[in-house]
């Protein structure tokens, strides 16, 4: 990795806003590791992502790639060992990859081989984890940056906790609904306490875009694709918010997220929660302390 070229992960971005997102991050000269599931799916935007640099800068720079499934926590944590082993810094890393139940089976509750509902263990847990993971490498290129995709489904959110895993009241947009509300809990929680050590965390709504969860989800998507990417990058690289944390953007503009994000009880609550379901807890020798305690 050449001196001065910046690292970032990107998860979920062999698809959509994700890939959008990796390109112009890597048109822009950064090292990009892209993220997804399905090995040919990654070669592909792979292959892709670096044609994009290729065009922009005139060389590829560094680009590489990993592969991880997120509904399975030990892929996960198998995720941050390699970044950990691989890198020594990490400049922004971006939680894109995202699950939402489709329209058309509404009825189908689905559960993780790990026990947890798809929702709250793909869009909050699995980021949960990875980013206190990576917390260290993060502090180490600090000044670093944390975004978050949420949604505008958190704002008419709720955390269920007598029924965390809706095994009791299953209905998908309030899975999604709640799993995006934890994930945006969770990035004001995660600023609070790393105040001081220039990381900043954001969340943001990045539009309802033409891509193919949304299109199966919400039908309703006014924006091409490349305008959430665009939404994300801008957290990611606009000097103008390089000392603002702990904020939600819908789009372009900083709004306030639903209240429960700014409930310090209910975050630490959820913080806890999160903590013994994602694993992290049994991996404490690589995370930073004042991540460990509720």
């Amino acid at each position: 990795m050449a001196h001065m070229e910046k690292l970032a992960l990107v998860t979920g971005s062999t698809d959509g806003i994700g890939r959008g997102a990796a390109k112009l991050l890597a048109e822009q000269g950064w090292h990009v590791v892209v993220h997804g599931r399905d090995p040919r799916k990654v070669a592909d935007a792979l292959a892709d992502v670096r044609k994009a640099a290729r065009a922009a800068k005139g060389t590829a720079g560094e680009i590489t790639s990993v592969t991880a499934d997120l509904s399975r926590l030990e892929e996960v944590h198998a995720l941050a060992d390699d970044m950990l082993r691989t890198h020594g810094r990490l400049d922004a890393l971006v939680n894109n990859a995202g699950v939402a139940t489709p329209n058309r089976s509404a009825r189908t509750r689905r559960v993780t081989p790990d026990g947890y509902q798809l929702e709250w263990q793909v869009n909050f847990l699995a980021a949960f984890a990875l980013t206190l993971r990576l917390t260290g490498l993060l502090v180490a290129s600090a000044p670093a940056r944390v975004v978050n995709v949420s949604s505008v489904a958190q704002g008419w959110g709720a955390i269920h906790w007598d029924d965390l895993q809706l095994e009791r009241r299953w209905d998908r947009m309030t899975a999604y609904a709640q799993s995006k509300l934890a994930l945006t809990a969770f990035t004001n929680e995660y600023a609070h306490r790393l105040a001081g050590r220039e990381v900043c965390a954001n969340s943001l709504h990045p539009g309802m875009c033409s891509t193919k969860m949304v299109r199966s989800t919400f039908v309703f998507a006014p924006h091409r694709t490349r305008y959430g990417a665009e939404n994300i990058t801008r957290l990611v690289t606009d000097p103008g918010l390089r000392s603002t944390s702990g904020a939600y953007f819908n789009e372009r503009r900083r709004i306030e997220p639903n209240g429960f994000a700014h409930d310090p009880a209910g975050r630490r609550r959820l913080w806890d929660v999160a903590l013994a379901q994602s694993g992290v807890a049994d991996r404490a020798d690589t995370v930073l302390p004042e991540l460990l305690t509720a």
